[in-house]
């Protein structure tokens, strides 16, 4: 995390400094990198203040984009934040939620400049493309996962154009039986669906699984990625482990939200709860168990399948 977080000045040239401020849905985002003096005043600041464009990014899930801090609004907005950061030799900040597709936390990735004016194109998109990344892998760390030791030889894959992009395939090295731990990582578009299929069949079985419970997994997980790429904007993500005697599996897109879960943000959990329709009723039948959470942003799955049941 703090690598990646100490490239983001060099990601995003437009901008002189960043700051993250990051934590579970719910929770009080703390401080978790600064890249200078300024922007380590910044993130206290929004702190200890209790205002500022990352607690109105993480409030409306919706990038704040300060241009110029001199403008009467934003002193109107955050009357005492403002002064601060001023006073700090800030003329603009811009705040990105921390969401990529389905997976989200709270609190935002802060791009500071000393000179007023927007971000250009070609920072924004490398903004968005660097609290992606950021969101990532703070998904990893709320799962207690960590794949640097996991690719000794750096990563290896498949990768296949598609329409919509590329595809890429991340395979950790192998996990013995009944040992905890990441099995799969992988990007994937049209073009997967098979290969991704195949894969879960061979990590099922290699963890245990047979028959009609292997089948089950793959079902659950194929009916995931194939309305990933149907109805979820084509591409997602696919997290593969093991822990506590249950396989795991995330799959997050980045498409328009499952309207027929709920209200937008809502998180539903079944454990043994077979009830729905459709593909969500096929993945509840499969699996030990399913989380959903979804707004117009995007939809994460988390399923389960207990081993040795």
């Amino acid at each position: 995390m703090t690598g990646l977080c100490r490239a983001g000045a060099a990601l995003v040239p437009g901008i002189a400094g960043m700051g993250l401020s990051a934590g579970s849905v719910g929770s009080e985002p703390r401080i978790r990198f600064s890249s200078d003096t300024a922007s380590s005043q910044l993130e206290s600041a929004q702190l200890t203040l209790d205002e500022g464009p990352c607690r109105d990014a993480t409030a409306t899930r919706r990038p704040v984009l300060a241009a110029d801090l001199t403008v009467g609004s934003w002193r109107q907005r955050w009357p005492r934040f403002t002064p601060a950061a001023l006073a700090a030799g800030v003329r603009a900040v811009f705040a990105l939620p921390l969401h990529a597709g389905g997976v989200r936390h709270d609190g935002a990735v802060d791009l500071y400049r000393r000179a007023p004016g927007p971000l250009n194109s070609a920072d924004q998109l490398a903004a968005a493309t660097l609290t992606a990344a950021t969101a990532e892998l703070l998904t990893l760390e709320r799962h207690g996962l960590d794949l640097s030791g996991g690719f000794p030889h750096g990563w290896h894959g498949t990768r296949t154009g598609t329409a919509a992009g590329v595809d890429f395939a991340v395979m950790p090295k192998p996990v013995p039986h009944a040992v905890d731990g990441v099995l799969l990582a992988c990007w994937f578009g049209p073009a997967m669906l098979g290969p991704v299929r195949g894969q879960v069949r061979v990590i099922a079985a290699g963890q245990g699984l047979h028959g009609n419970d292997v089948h089950r997994l793959v079902l659950a997980v194929h009916e995931a990625v194939t309305n990933v790429v149907q109805h979820g904007g084509g591409n997602g993500q696919l997290l593969l482990w093991r822990r506590d005697g249950r396989l795991w599996c995330e799959i997050s897109d980045h498409g328009p939200g499952l309207a027929a879960t709920g209200p937008a943000g809502e998180h539903a959990t079944t454990d043994g709860d077979h009830s729905g329709g459709g593909g969500l009723q096929v993945i509840r039948q499969a699996c030990t168990s399913l989380d959903i959470a979804t707004d117009a942003t995007g939809t994460r799955l988390l399923l389960s399948y207990r081993l040795g049941a």
